[in-house]
């Protein structure tokens, strides 16, 4: 068993190297050599960074929003 803090410095390494189908690609070899628990648990990290992520994202796209109708507003639009 590798553990959670060694599988998300791994997925940090990973997420360094590469990107896009690499990144994907690069994930699916490391599960591929992980006994069904990490891979379980490498699941459960990849899931929490995409949902913070896309947090993230629409945090933006809120304050964007927010930001242009005050922007609106004072300019009389």
């Amino acid at each position: 068993m590798i553990g959670r803090a060694e599988l998300e410095r791994r997925v940090d390494e990973l997420a360094e190297q590469h990107s896009g189908r690499a990144f994907a690609d690069a994930v699916r070899e490391l599960a591929a050599e992980l006994d069904s628990g990490d891979a379980e648990l490498l699941k459960e990290i990849l899931l929490e960074r995409g949902a913070n992520f896309d947090n993230a994202v629409m945090d933006r796209v809120d304050a964007r929003g927010w930001f242009q109708r005050h922007w609106d507003k004072a300019s009389g639009e």
